[in-house]
């Protein structure tokens, strides 16, 4: 007889955890932290760095390097957290949710999705450059122009390459992947997760240059959610994202990129 059932999980499906997983009030707690400590700290510095002038407020950009050692202690919370509620909300240990020791094979994928996701973010932002003859960038980037001393240089370089890898990979990956691909396909998930990855790199940015920066970095993030889909280990992930950033700040800072 043949077997008509629907709900058949994809094989492509890292997912194998019981069916009542997802807490849904720590799922709740888990945005609100992600939200408390990694966007509220950057907006609430940008907005509230101002002097006072004959009893006005006058709102100034922060400086660069202020703004990047906020956005490192704002990581540190953040980080622990994750690591504290995502077991928890899965109802599995760590290592189930890809957090283990990684295979010469997860390394070589998340490699050649560094590969990947170079292509896909160059090809889509020069694509986006053509259609609206504009040439944007993400905040971080120009964070980065505005760092002058090796101390600067390489405060950002452990931000763009340690610690966000690990806190997006946490975040996009192994909760909004994870819990999107127990309700859809793994092709939607990778989208959704993919579009806001992409919608939260360009926070910040002015309205018009919104688009621009977000669609060539969703592509990127549906990238690293099928590095996550065809290894099931973190540590692949985290390979190719900070691969990826490395290098993208080697080529602003040595070979002057735009």
């Amino acid at each position: 007889m043949r077997n008509n059932w629907t709900s058949v999980p994809s094989a492509l499906s890292p997912i194998r955890w019981p069916t009542k997983a997802w807490n849904p009030a720590l799922a709740l707690l888990t945005v609100a932290a992600i939200i408390t400590l990694d966007v509220v700290p950057g907006l609430i510095y940008i907005v509230g760095y101002a002097d006072l002038h004959g009893g006005e407020r006058v709102l100034h950009s922060p400086p660069a390097f202020q703004l990047l050692l906020a956005q490192l202690v704002a990581y540190v919370p953040l980080l622990l957290f994750l690591f504290y509620a995502l077991p928890r909300l899965a109802r599995v240990p760590l290592g189930e949710l890809g957090v283990r020791k990684p295979t010469w094979r997860d390394i070589g994928v998340g490699l050649a999705g560094t590969v990947a996701m170079w292509i896909a973010v160059v090809l889509v932002g020069n694509a986006m450059a053509t259609l609206t003859h504009r040439h944007d960038t993400e905040t971080a980037v120009a964070l980065l122009r505005d760092l002058k001393s090796p101390v600067e240089l390489s405060a950002f370089f452990l931000l763009a390459c340690v610690f966000a890898p690990i806190a997006e990979e946490l975040v996009f990956r192994l909760f909004i992947f994870n819990a999107l691909t127990k309700v859809t396909s793994v092709a939607r998930a990778a989208l959704l997760s993919g579009a806001l990855f992409g919608a939260v790199h360009a926070l910040g940015s002015p309205p018009a240059e919104l688009l621009t920066i977000a669609l060539p970095l969703a592509f990127g993030g549906v990238v690293l959610a099928y590095v996550y889909a065809t290894t099931h280990c973190f540590w692949s992930n985290v390979t190719t994202h900070a691969c990826f950033n490395g290098i993208n700040v080697a080529a602003l800072v040595f070979l002057h990129a735009t």
